[in-house]
């Protein structure tokens, strides 16, 4: 009996080497910012919460958290690593990190828009005068005005 030969057509990989100055990394790696930034949020929340918004302290966290996980530029772990930590700790996919930290951004911008905004109040507030509520001659006044 023949063997049968496959009709599948096998994909070939595009070998992006020759591209040089312009050759990209891939997605994940482009990604590792978000990926790392929503993980250090989500694990600063979670710990909040467990320890109480009194006993906690941003600072001291993000301090804690970089002697573990190091700083993004360092890339102390692989995107998959964190990937598979934020599965484990989070059960959040690569999407969900996205998303995540896409939502932060818009939340972080609209604060700074209301901050901008009661900044320009304050300004306005500031520069307009005071009503006092000391006594005013108006006899002059209604002399000045015509009839």
């Amino acid at each position: 009996m023949a063997a049968n030969k496959s009709t599948k057509a096998q994909a070939a990989t595009v070998d992006d080497s020759t591209m040089e100055q312009f050759k990209i990394e891939s997605f994940d790696v482009r990604k590792y910012n978000t990926i790392f930034y929503s993980i250090r949020d989500l694990y600063g929340r979670e710990s909040q919460r467990q320890l109480g918004s009194d006993n906690f302290d941003w600072k001291a966290f993000k301090l804690q958290f970089e002697i573990c996980f190091g700083r993004p530029e360092d890339c102390r772990y692989t995107t998959e690593q964190l990937l598979n930590f934020a599965k484990y700790k989070f059960n959040m996919s690569l999407e969900d990190l996205l998303a995540y930290n896409r939502k932060s951004w818009e939340l972080r911008k609209r604060r700074e828009q209301q901050y901008a905004d009661m900044e320009q109040i304050n300004s306005v507030i500031q520069h307009t005068p005071e009503i006092t509520n000391s006594h005013v001659d108006c006899s002059q006044m209604l002399e000045q005005q015509p009839y």
